[in-house]
């Protein structure tokens, strides 16, 4: 005891009481540590504001959708929805006007704005704006002269022919707007604007209670219109008129090919309603139409969610040409976008009957068509991610991509046609398979063509 005291008597009392100090505040910071999960909370928010708030944008807006859907068939036959969905293939048959400068706008503007080349990237914007300019002002020429002099018998048909030809005209200035959202800040002026169209979305819903089909089409052109003053207005790149043929070149160079593409794709999509056309009625259009908010609402979801991770995979690949961060991106966009909607999908499988029966009773036969067709929008919207081949122009592999997805949409709703009695539920199976096979070929043949190390084709 006695030599352990003097031991102690050594060290002076001030600098015992110091070490102590030190120790218990050593102690006190190491919990304190293990204690602070709100400031790494915070980091994370911060650093995934953006997508965070895009997503719930886009969430928002797909919510809303789907409660406008099911309202406006409360108060629309399925006669007249049926006739709306004919006349609104109008809208994909008409972007060949745009011809493809707007695909080349999507990939080249990210990408020069990756490189660093400011100037290119604005004289790109306002070419695009310029010709965009020109094509709507050449559809309202079209279409309002065939509401004058075309004799229609039908005013539903002419009235929907009018309204479908100011949704072009919107539509055109809307994906030259939207092409221009490249930044992460514009990214969350995007999502401020789909709360409000979600918004406008449900508000406009009077017109559809008070008009029927004619309160429909005036929704449609003036949700539209809306929404498409809110991306004028709040556009991140304010351009002038211009007119520059070496971009116009640059741009067809790689949006021809793109749109092409794309187009048979776009033309393909329609085959399962101009099927049923061919072997049913406008009725069974209309059943297939209400069910297809299903596929709509999840399609709807993915595309917001690639306009987001298209520019950035472009805009990081300007940067570093390096194949494998786009394969990354891939992965988790795919698992992430497929848990969410299958989820959903589920839940909602067993709640589509009983909403149906209560509150739609006019489409009934729509129930399994609609069970069905939700979980084919999951497969649809899990495979936004093969925006990658476009994000490295690797026409080969986007050309194999497109083909095969066309031949699916085409041929798959067909033979479901012919296989079953029920024409609208043979069309229905047909869209889930051709989905699930997408779903699979996309995944695929973006491995191989991030992997692979083999020549490429670029601008």
């Amino acid at each position: 005891m006695y030599l352990i005291f003097l031991k102690i008597q050594i060290i002076p009392f001030h600098d015992f009481l110091t070490y102590i100090g030190k120790v218990l505040s050593s102690r006190e910071n190491k919990a304190t540590e293990k204690l602070k999960p709100v400031p790494k909370i915070k980091d994370l928010l911060s650093k995934y504001k953006t997508p965070i708030l895009f997503s719930g944008g886009s969430i928002v807006k797909s919510f809303a959708q789907m409660i406008v859907g099911f309202i406006i068939a409360k108060y629309i036959s399925p006669t007249d929805l049926g006739l709306w969905a004919t006349i609104s293939l109008a809208i994909t048959y008409s972007v060949f006007l745009q011809a493809g400068l707007i695909n080349g706008l999507n990939l080249e503007l990210p990408y020069a704005y990756g490189k660093g080349q400011e100037e290119e990237a604005k004289i790109l914007a306002g070419t695009v704006q310029t010709f965009t300019l020109f094509s709507s002002i050449t559809i309202l020429l079209l279409g309002v002269s065939s509401f004058v002099f075309f004799p229609f018998h039908d005013p539903k048909i002419k009235y929907g022919v009018l309204a479908v030809t100011l949704f072009i005209m919107l539509s055109y200035y809307q994906n030259y707007l939207m092409s221009t959202f490249r930044s992460k800040n514009s990214f969350i002026r995007l999502s401020i604007i789909q709360v409000i169209d979600a918004f406008v979305n449900l508000i406009t819903l009077i017109f559809v209670v008070y008009y029927s089909y004619y309160g429909l089409i005036i929704k449609a052109v003036f949700v539209a219109l809306i929404y498409v003053l809110l991306l004028h207005f709040l556009r991140p790149i304010k351009v002038r008129l211009l007119w520059n043929m070496i971009a116009i070149k640059k741009l067809l160079k790689v949006g021809l090919p793109i749109f092409a593409l794309s187009y048979i794709v776009a033309l393909s999509s329609t085959a399962d309603k101009l099927w049923l056309l061919k072997y049913s009625d406008l009725t069974n259009v209309g059943l297939y139409s209400f069910g297809f908010y299903a596929f709509s609402i999840f399609s709807l979801f993915s595309l917001s969610v690639a306009s987001y991770i298209y520019p950035r995979m472009t805009y990081n690949y300007g940067k570093t040409n390096d194949r494998t961060l786009l394969w990354i991106y891939v992965k988790k966009i795919t698992l992430l976008l497929f848990l969410i909607q299958i989820t959903l999908a589920s839940i909602g499988y067993f709640l589509v009957p009983v909403i149906i029966t209560n509150y739609f009773s006019a489409y009934i036969l729509s129930i399994r068509t609609m069970q069905i067709l939700l979980f084919a929008g999951v497969f649809t919207g899990s495979v936004v991610g093969v925006n990658a081949l476009w994000s490295t122009k690797n026409w080969k592999y986007m050309i194999t991509y497109q083909v095969i997805l066309s031949f699916l949409m085409v041929s798959l709703p067909y033979a479901g046609i012919q296989l079953f009695s029920n024409k609208l539920i043979g069309v229905t199976y047909g869209v889930l398979l051709a989905s699930f096979l997408n779903l699979i070929t996309g995944i695929t043949i973006t491995y191989m063509a991030t992997h692979k190390n083999e020549h490429r084709y670029s601008s």
